[in-house]
């Protein structure tokens, strides 16, 4: 079996050495760096998800060759990394290992992550679970090691919280009772002070960010326009989204000022369906963030390596669209929404 992965692996190697040399990715460039715009930042993260790695196709993690490139060709120094799952195509090992690689010399202090489906469907849940926590805590300092799928992660006195499934499941997402009253106490503390809250979730909730017409599509009605804020009901399609625990995140997160919900999995492109509000009320905003190793689609842009960058200031969250596989900033000219920004109440 070994030598059937190491061949596996050999073969890759190769087919990605010809992907870089022939043109499949552009090396990024570097008179657009990563940098800060704001000038009073008390946070600034780089924000992406489904990277996705195996080793039988390579054009995902030439992808991440060049996102990671231009990350490095930057001297800023990111208070944080975040990747809001599906890491590893197929939770192995020998995925975590190639993209540790990729990922480890960032100048970065934190890296906060969760996991996909694709990281805990195939093998029992506690072997998945611990390939991914000793991913995550191999990049971060041992007193910032996690024991859980479910975990608070604090950063510059700001709280990131990261949700997911807690067994074995296929595409959607398994969300214990211990991890919803769990998840309503940390949001209940981090938000006592006014300061933006992050809570990371791979699936996004049901029939938000344009599900279920955006799972699984060839790229139906790509477009520019503002989504409507999410409407709570007890008759949702499920399809694509977080499951049938989806009200019983959505009950906990709105009760909350400022509270950001990020997710991936939809490999969605950027444009209208990255931004819902999910309550106006409270201010609690929804992120679907486009993939790094896949094609995206329903986007006015959807080059894969993307990503966002994230400004936080005492009075807003700024969110930067990047294009880090060609290493530049989007601007208005690719999509109206390039530079995104949120009042903190």
């Amino acid at each position: 079996m070994q030598a059937i992965i190491n061949l596996f692996q050999e073969i890759a190697s190769i087919l990605l050495s010809i992907i870089m040399v022939f043109g499949g990715v552009t090396t990024p460039a570097t008179s657009d760096l990563l940098r800060n715009f704001s000038d009073d930042v008390n946070i600034d993260f780089v924000l992406t998800g489904d990277t996705q790695v195996c080793d039988y196709m390579p054009e995902r993690e030439a992808n991440l060759i060049s996102f990671s490139e231009d990350m490095m060709n930057s001297d800023i120094e990111l208070d944080a990394f975040l990747i809001v799952g599906d890491i590893a195509e197929n939770g192995m090992q020998e995925e975590y290992d190639r993209i540790t690689g990729h990922i480890s010399g960032y100048n970065v202090n934190n890296f906060i992550m969760c996991t996909g489906n694709h990281d805990i469907r195939l093998r029992d849940f506690e072997q998945s679970k611990a390939r991914f926590l000793n991913f995550m805590n191999g990049l971060n300092d041992e007193e910032n090691a996690k024991d859980n799928v479910y975990f608070k992660y604090e950063v510059n006195g700001y709280t990131f919280l990261s949700i997911a499934s807690d067994k074995m499941e296929f595409e959607e997402a398994h969300i214990s009772r211990e991890q919803l009253q769990w998840l309503n106490i940390e949001l209940k503390e981090a938000t006592k002070d006014g300061k933006p809250v992050f809570v990371l979730c791979h699936q996004s909730l049901a029939e938000s960010h344009g599900l279920p017409n955006t799972w699984g599509s060839a790229n139906s009605g790509a477009g520019d326009e503002t989504l409507p804020t999410y409407e709570r009901k007890d008759d949702y399609d499920y399809t694509g989204s977080i499951g049938e625990h989806s009200n019983d995140i959505y009950d906990v997160i709105t009760k909350y000022e400022n509270v950001f919900f990020l997710t991936g999995h939809l490999h969605t492109g950027f444009g209208k369906y990255t931004y819902q509000t999910i309550s106006e009320e409270n201010n609690v905003q929804g992120v679907n963030v486009p993939s790094v190793g896949i094609d995206n689609k329903d986007g006015v842009y959807n080059n894969p390596g993307t990503g966002l960058f994230v400004e936080v200031t005492d009075s807003q969250v700024i969110f930067y669209a990047r294009d880090f596989r060609n290493g530049r900033f989007l601007t208005t000219e690719d999509w109206s929404k390039a530079v995104m920004a949120f009042d903190i109440q």
